[in-house]
């Protein structure tokens, strides 16, 4: 492939995935400008290695930069001398909006809060799974694809995690089913 033909590729490749990549590394760091700086550092990387990648139809390319992402992720906090920890920050800093009912934004609140602990205490797979499943709304079948899991794998990992989710927040199907009573 000629250096025109790769740039071409590549370009095409950001193009068709950035919004997806953004909402995932979003979703792992909880601040927009940290996610944009790490997404950026993220394709940096994938084009230095982006001649070797293309040659290689083992390894699928969207696979490769989610793992891209949290290895940047994890290197910009051994860098910052940070803990690990997503940082899920408020970016309306505590101001809530004039037509919000303060309880439910409170219930909202506390529930997005038992959510992203029950989520950290998934594997990473699981995690990334849940991700593109219900942020991303693929199907089991595509984000197994994107994730380079078989069919079946992709199924126990996603049975697994929900019923530790469930099992964290106290969810249960019998409540859902009696619409709540």
């Amino acid at each position: 492939m000629s250096p025109e033909d790769a740039e071409r590729a590549f370009a095409e490749f950001v193009r068709s995935q950035s919004t997806g990549l953004y909402s995932y590394t979003y979703y792992l760091c909880g601040n927009r400008q940290l996610a944009y700086d790490i997404l950026q550092s993220a394709f940096m990387k994938v084009w230095k290695a982006w001649p070797n990648l293309r040659d290689q139809d083992s390894v699928p390319l969207a696979a490769y930069m989610y793992r891209t992402i949290r290895t940047v992720l994890v290197d910009y906090h051994r860098r910052t001398q940070r803990h690990p920890e997503a940082v899920w920050d408020d970016e309306r800093d505590g101001q809530l909006p004039d037509d919000c009912n303060v309880a439910e934004e409170a219930i909202f609140r506390a529930f997005g809060r038992d959510l992203r602990a029950a989520l950290a205490t998934l594997d990473k797979t699981q995690q990334d799974l849940i991700f593109l499943i219900y942020f991303e709304q693929l199907s089991t079948a595509a984000a197994s694809r994107k994730l380079a899991l078989t069919g079946t794998t992709a199924r126990r990992y996603q049975e697994a995690a929900l019923s530790r989710l469930r099992e964290m927040i106290g969810y249960s199907i019998e409540e859902d089913q009696d619409g709540g009573r």
